[in-house]
């Protein structure tokens, strides 16, 4: 299964549930909760949907109540509470892309200070390479001196 076709099932989950709420909470008037768009949302999530895919869910339902009206008025008035639904129901997936991006400048950061990091260990490791071999050449220096030294001792002894 391609993943279009998966999006298209997943949205056709959501499809009747979506636009049964959205009829109710259009059909109470203004006092109505929004707590089912945010359900609906959630689930949304939970299912994958992008807000696009929402957006395309909601428009469809926007059609089908809106298009019966003849009034121009009440077509508008439905046509924003519509609006503060949709709203509603994609706040979790608003919620969901802020995190992400905070998450991503977050790992952005800690892969600067690892780069950082290895930087200065690279740095580090060569100065130690550098040492070792100084100190190499100094001990050298150090057993040529010393045999130096014995050669002189015993030749001053004979």
């Amino acid at each position: 299964m391609n993943s279009s076709s998966g999006i298209k099932r997943k949205s056709s989950v959501l499809a009747q549930p979506y636009q049964a709420a959205l009829r109710r909470y259009l059909k109470q008037g203004p006092t109505a909760s929004l707590q089912p768009a945010l359900r609906l949302g959630r689930q949304a999530v939970a299912l994958g949907l992008e807000t696009l895919d929402l957006a395309l869910i909601h428009e469809k339902a926007m059609i089908s109540q809106a298009l019966p009206i003849d009034s121009a008025t009440a077509r508008d008035r439905i046509i924003h509470r519509g609006g503060a639904f949709f709203a509603k129901a994609i706040l979790p997936m608003e919620e969901t892309h802020h995190s992400a991006l905070e998450a991503n400048i977050n790992l952005s950061r800690l892969n600067q200070s690892l780069n950082q990091s290895t930087l200065d260990l690279s740095a580090s490791n060569r100065q130690l390479k550098n040492e070792i071999v100084r100190r190499r050449v100094v001990e050298e220096t150090l057993r040529q001196s010393e045999r130096n030294t014995s050669r002189l001792l015993e030749q001053s002894r004979h």
